[in-house]
């Protein structure tokens, strides 16, 4: 299958399962496209390079984002290096179920013995995503996996984050360029103030549990992803001013780790764990709404 489509209330998702399980595409009912394009590489394949062409869209990261030398030890095997962007982003996936309402797939993990599940499906206010990881393996399991939405981020787009219901502006620890450098949490569009062909990877301070974050662009337009912090427990942001991108882009990444690499990660206890019998779940809860302007403490 090269195409799914799954809508529901405000949000149509279409899907390509041959090339990651990639959302090509997010729409509001207005037409709104709130991803950048994305540009099929020319053939699939791991161990791939996240560059243009194969950027764009909503792809899934596992088990790594950034190439990481010590990955293979740290999820318990030999030497080796987990993949730039991690296995799973540019390989078929298999279909199980695809209806106008409903579509699930699940890969299998090369660098690990972990197969994830996802099901888009409509919801009563727009779509969830719901996942689930489960391995045969009776030891623990590190698994680091993000959401990888590359939104489109038009001048004066904003993101705010929250935390039960109530804004928030937590403190953010740069990974990218200057990895480690405490920021304050942006107070205005950040893309206004990156210098072109620049761009910032940051993670909220791990002790704060966001559960929502809301990007706002022209028209009032808003998109609201929400999560569980216990499913997961960390949050990456990434503006992105025509470094990597051919435009401007935001990234909204709640993961089950902390960090850009599965081997840190791991070393620092902040990474969630699988094993037989006890996989791990997390869902994101997605809904387009229109006419509200930007919260306190957007970037």
């Amino acid at each position: 299958m090269v195409r799914a489509v799954v809508t529901g209330p405000g949000l149509r998702a279409e899907v390509q399962p041959d090339r990651g399980a990639r959302i090509v595409s997010l729409r509001g009912d207005d037409g709104h496209e709130w991803l950048v394009p994305s540009t099929r590489t020319a053939a699939p394949g791991r161990d791939q390079r996240f560059v243009r062409p194969g950027m764009g869209g909503w792809d899934e990261v596992a088990p790594t984002v950034q190439a990481d030398p010590g990955f293979r030890i740290a999820a318990g095997g030999g030497p080796g290096a987990g993949p730039d962007h991690g296995d799973v982003w540019n390989v078929p996936w298999s279909v199980h179920e695809a209806t106008p309402a409903s579509l699930t797939t699940s890969v299998h993990l090369h660098s690990l013995p972990v197969v994830v599940e996802r099901t888009i499906a409509a919801s009563a206010t727009g779509l969830t995503l719901s996942y689930r990881a489960v391995t045969e393996s009776p030891e623990p399991v590190p698994l680091l996996w993000c959401a990888h939405p590359q939104f489109a981020a038009p001048a004066g787009t904003a993101v705010s984050l929250e935390a039960g219901g109530e804004s928030i502006a937590p403190a953010l620890c740069e990974m990218y360029p200057h990895a480690g450098r405490e920021r304050p949490f942006p107070t205005a569009p950040l893309h206004a103030r990156l210098a072109p062909d620049t761009s910032l990877k940051a993670f909220v301070d791990p002790g704060v549990r966001a559960d929502a974050a809301v990007l706002a662009v022209g028209g009032g337009r808003t998109l609201r992803i929400g999560w569980n912090p216990d499913q997961l427990p960390f949050l990456g942001l990434f503006w992105d001013n025509g470094e990597f991108a051919a435009q401007p882009v935001i990234a909204v990444e709640p993961s089950t780790a902390w960090g850009e690499r599965l081997s840190t990660a791991a070393q620092e206890g902040r990474v969630l764990t699988l094993s037989r019998g006890r996989p791990l779940d997390w869902v994101l809860a997605l809904s387009a709404g229109s006419g509200g302007g930007t919260r306190p403490g957007s970037c």
